[in-house]
């Protein structure tokens, strides 16, 4: 009868049918029964065989429960313990060092990367959002584009780090700004063909009252100084300079360049002290430091950035094609002299000049 009643509530335990006095109640006698086995055990050579093997079992049972509750709670213990510890050190790893740190790093190197690769593109820097999360950083970087003096939003890019390991940025853009405009650049080995004429005829419908983003190629490389010289004749500014760093183009390889001097953009990368020339080699050298990050943020596997140094250092400095805005009427005129070999026409927005 004893056995049977035993039975009836070790069932109702095992089966959570208890309420809480009564679960209380039978796990003390669990407890009681537990340590009166083991003292028996160990007071004697011989295993008393009075304790039933139901209340054996339940014994077992009680203990078996008892062990994975205490590692359930080191487990959690654990787990409160070592994640805030790991992120610290993720914080510590991305943010020690100021300006020398390694986010800041990261940051710098994506806004230069962005300036020379992508005409007329730069980082909103005072946009920035990042979160640091374990053992990684998660990054959004607002990309922004200037037309006339109007300076807009046009998309953001999202890059994704595993210590100092980029994943594949996730680039979206608002309307029309997804084109690719690398490709409207005309390299000097490169014959001209008849986008000038119908660029010519696009900026002749355009109303007075726009302005536009148009980019232009010459008829040769010519020095910045002398870029500026021909171009400052005309009411317009210039935004962004392709830059010459080889002979002759090769498979998809795309032209880098650096910001204008009437781009906003300039300002935020400028050091005083230095010649536009001198901060384009300077911002080259910043981004060969970290030559998988920018191959990366850039998407442009035919960065090489080390052999297009190595072509400037020989050749020097040269231009060969522009971003310009202005109103659209002025920059006919510019696009009509012989210097231009080729033209396109990107944005056109309302006044704005």
């Amino acid at each position: 009868m004893m056995n049977e009643e035993f039975n009836k509530r070790w069932e109702k335990y095992n089966n959570g049918e208890m309420n809480e006095e009564e679960m209380i109640a039978f796990e003390e006698e669990l407890e009681e029964n537990e340590k009166r086995l083991s003292q028996e055990l160990n007071d004697s050579d011989w295993t008393d065989f009075s304790i039933s093997p139901e209340k054996q079992k339940a014994i077992l049972q009680y203990g078996k429960r008892k062990s994975y509750l205490r590692i359930s709670v080191l487990a959690v213990i654990s787990t409160l313990i070592i994640l805030p510890l790991c992120t610290l050190g993720s914080y510590l790893y991305y943010g020690v060092g100021g300006a020398e740190s390694k986010g800041n790093h990261f940051m710098e190197t994506a806004a230069v990367t962005v300036a020379l690769t992508k005409p007329n593109v730069a980082i909103d820097m005072k946009d920035l959002k990042g979160q640091v999360k374990l053992f990684g950083m998660n990054t959004e970087l607002k990309l922004q584009k200037q037309i006339g003096n109007k300076t807009e939003a046009i998309g953001s890019e999202q890059i994704e780090m595993f210590f100092d390991k980029l994943k594949q940025p996730t680039i979206s853009y608002y309307g029309d700004s997804a084109r690719e405009t690398e490709g409207f650049f005309t390299h000097p080995s490169t014959q001209a063909d008849a986008s000038k004429k119908q660029t010519l005829t696009t900026l002749d419908k355009l109303p007075e009252g726009t302005v536009s983003e148009v980019y232009v190629s010459y008829d040769k490389a010519y020095t910045p100084k002398d870029v500026y010289s021909f171009a400052k004749k005309y009411d317009m500014k210039v935004l962004w300079n392709a830059i010459k760093t080889e002979d002759s183009l090769s498979g998809n390889q795309r032209p880098i360049g650096f910001p204008g001097k009437d781009s906003e953009f300039l300002k935020e990368l400028q050091h005083t002290s230095k010649t536009e020339v001198d901060q384009f080699k300077d911002a080259l050298a910043y981004v060969n430091q970290h030559p998988t990050w920018a191959t990366t943020i850039s998407g442009r596997p035919d960065l090489d950035l080390s052999n297009r140094i190595r072509y400037i250092d020989q050749n020097g400095v040269t231009v060969y094609g522009s971003v310009v805005t202005g109103p659209s009427k002025e920059i006919e005129k510019f696009v009509k002299t012989k210097r231009i070999k080729t033209a396109k026409v990107s944005e056109v927005e309302l006044w704005n000049w």
